[in-house]
């Protein structure tokens, strides 16, 4: 076919894209059922996902190495993709397959893939990665990798087990048609290791030699993806080297999940204690301080990553991961059904923290008609009247209402349903209160910028009493207000000074303020919210947890579940360290947002006594990872039967420590 012929065709496939069906690409087996619901909402088209590794963006240079890797790593996620399973078959066997189900043999017709392809583009989506099963094992396989350039993808990935690259002449027609970037599965470095994990003799030879092919065509980036499981996390550090000796610079570590062949057939030469993998971990994780070397890790638990908070997980991934369970979660938010998960997996499950430990508790307020806090927007549209309905019969100790100026504000209080619930008001920058607080109901209000701040706060238009005034921290409002300590002590407790959940790492690296500013913004008295009276030095105000918004409801009244993840994420996704467990506030503590973690480090979070001091013997991450150890293998010696998996520590904890819970709400 010529140039102009091939150009000619993949014009028309778009131009189908205008009615394509969607159920017709369910049953030709290009999408799952959960998928086309992905589909339909556009929401991978928006969450980046980072299911796999990317081809890093060239530095910019001037900053640290470690600050250039989290925003290049950030850039990476935002990077909008497209998914497209190639094949439901594999020509290897790995014993911890999370897609063994749906593998049928088959493969998925061409002009239905090329539909999808197109389609992807036609929604503005930037990165097309071929997956399968095996992709390249699609007779098809560089016609699509060619197809996809055509369209105008900016990148083209695979995802490989790289065998079929073993073949030089293969892996050079690949890398002309346009094939970018390849990240081949390899999950030991010697042929022992990897051919048993994959169940193929030959894999490693295979797969290396693919490799190899690849990297020579000059043309393709090469990464490795490691899926860590017991009979290779002692590996791991040696793992990485052996690959970073073959010039490979980027590697994802998956933690093996309670899915697929692994869970069913394999649980017991696959799942094992964190805990006996911390030393393992820490020494692979080192590597990430090599300059040039990216690791990024997959679904594994946040505590497990003290001191290397930099290589946890883009929360952004959830988006993903809830997508691929779509059905599960919407039959959950919708009709009460537990997802066909749920049950012994859970202990184990990576989603543990927003589905079990968050959505379930979500879904029984709404029921219930119990959330504590509500929010809603005075230009919010409802889906339904059914929606504005159940957000009226909440019975909430708290709302919060967003408006644009005192006018609309006061128009919006005059309707406002919830009796004498007292209300916190946030007008846009620059709005005038006057009006606004004419309103009895409004017993606090809410600025975000040093200008707003000061009227509300000095000067003969401060707020008046008692109205609270609280203030959404960053750095230039921390310095501001330090620099102001009779302001800060003449106000007393009616000031509040919130720390701000951010959605993205940088939101938190470019505008909060350090531990040590908040500190010394509550040594003058100040009230310190979102905050752990570990890093505040004293008593704190606690989260607005379990807080519904107008917004998250869909036109049944039920939760949206793309409205439920991305509010888990910017405002539910708290974690702590495990030493925190020795703390007498972790039960009434939720710790830290995620990325003010990621920012910051577990370090800041110090375990306390009844009195509010600080322990003097609370030990090390190392040294608690030790107790825990200890006690599963007490509690093995005593059952027989060893507890293992992602949650594991949380049972642990319980036995060396008498606690409950392993987090906060996003302690997963």
């Amino acid at each position: 076919m010529s140039g102009s012929s091939e150009q000619s065709a993949a014009a028309a496939v778009v131009a189908a894209t205008e009615h394509i069906d969607i159920d017709r690409l369910v049953r030709d087996g290009v999408l799952t059922r959960d998928e086309a619901r992905a589909l339909e909402h556009s929401q991978q088209s928006d969450s980046g996902g980072a299911a796999r590794m990317e081809a890093l963006p060239e530095t910019r240079g001037g900053v640290s190495e470690g600050d250039e890797k989290d925003a290049v790593k950030e850039a990476a996620v935002k990077h909008k993709r497209h998914w497209v399973r190639v094949t439901r078959v594999c020509n290897q066997r790995c014993t911890f397959c999370l897609d063994s189900m749906n593998q049928d043999g088959t493969m998925i017709d061409t002009d239905s893939l090329k539909a999808y392809i197109a389609l992807g583009r036609k929604m503005g989506r930037e990165r097309l990665i071929l997956s399968g099963g095996e992709a390249s094992v699609h007779p098809d396989y560089i016609e699509l990798i060619r197809f996809g350039r055509e369209v105008g993808y900016e990148w083209i990935q695979t995802v490989t087990n790289g065998m079929m690259f073993s073949y030089r002449k293969f892996a050079q027609k690949c890398a002309d048609a346009g094939l970018n970037e390849a990240t081949v599965s390899m999950h030991g470095h010697t042929a022992y290791l990897q051919d048993r994990l994959t169940g193929t003799p030959g894999a490693f030879v295979t797969g290396i030699k693919g490799m190899k092919n690849l990297i020579n065509t000059g043309k393709v980036v090469v990464n490795v993806d490691v899926v860590i499981n017991k009979q290779n996390y002692k590996h791991l550090p040696d793992i990485i080297e052996y690959y970073y000796n073959m010039s490979i610079r980027e590697f994802d570590l998956l933690h093996i999940i309670p899915f697929g062949r692994g869970f069913d057939e394999h649980r017991h030469s696959l799942f094992f204690d964190l805990n006996d993998a911390v030393p393992y971990f820490r020494k692979a994780f080192a590597w990430a301080n090599k300059p040039g070397v990216y690791l990024w890790t997959n679904r594994l638990p946040v505590p497990y990553l003290e001191d290397f908070e930099r290589l946890i997980q883009d929360p952004h991934k959830l988006t993903y991961e809830f997508d691929g369970g779509r059905h599960n979660f919407e039959s959950f938010l919708k009709r009460g059904l537990k997802p066909d998960c749920w049950g012994e997996r859970c202990d184990y499950c990576f989603l543990d923290g927003p589905c079990r430990s968050t959505m379930f508790p979500y879904r029984g307020h709404l029921e219930a008609r119990s959330f504590p806090h509500v929010r809603l927007d005075s230009q919010t549209v409802w889906p339904s009247n059914e929606a504005r309905a159940v957000f009226e019969a909440q019975a909430p100790q708290r709302v919060t209402l967003t408006a644009r100026d005192g006018d609309d504000a006061a128009r919006a209080l005059e309707s406002l349903p919830f009796g004498d619930t007292p209300v916190t008001l946030q007008l846009d920058p620059g709005a005038s209160l006057d009006t606004a607080l004419s309103h009895g109901r409004v017993d606090r209000v809410v600025v975000a910028s040093v200008a707003d701040a000061a009227r509300a706060l000095v000067g003969k238009d401060k707020v008046p009493a008692p109205t609270e005034v609280e203030v959404l921290l960053d750095r230039a409002l921390a310095a501001w207000l330090l620099a102001r300590p009779t302001t800060l002590r003449s106000w007393g407790s009616r000031l509040i000074l919130t720390v701000q959940d951010h959605e993205y790492l940088s939101g938190s690296q470019e505008t909060d303020p350090t531990p040590e500013s908040l500190r010394k913004l509550a040594r003058q008295g100040a009230r310190l919210k979102n905050v752990p009276e570990c890093v505040a030095g004293g008593a704190t105000e606690p989260h607005d947890h379990h807080m519904l918004d107008a917004g998250m409801l869909d036109r049944g009244g039920d939760l949206d579940l793309d409205g439920y993840v991305h509010h888990y994420i910017e405002h539910e996704y708290y974690a702590k360290s495990l030493r925190c467990h020795r703390c007498a506030k972790n039960d009434s503590c939720s710790g830290l947002h995620i990325n003010y973690l990621r920012n910051h480090g577990f370090k800041i979070l110090r375990p306390l006594d009844a009195a509010g001091r600080e322990l003097e013997d609370a030990g090390s991450f190392e040294d608690i990872t030790q107790v825990l150890k200890q006690a599963t293998a007490q509690q093995d010696k005593r059952s027989r039967k060893r507890i293992v998996g992602m949650h594991q520590p949380a049972q642990s904890v319980r036995v060396a420590l008498g606690d409950t819970r392993l987090g906060g709400p996003g302690g997963a």
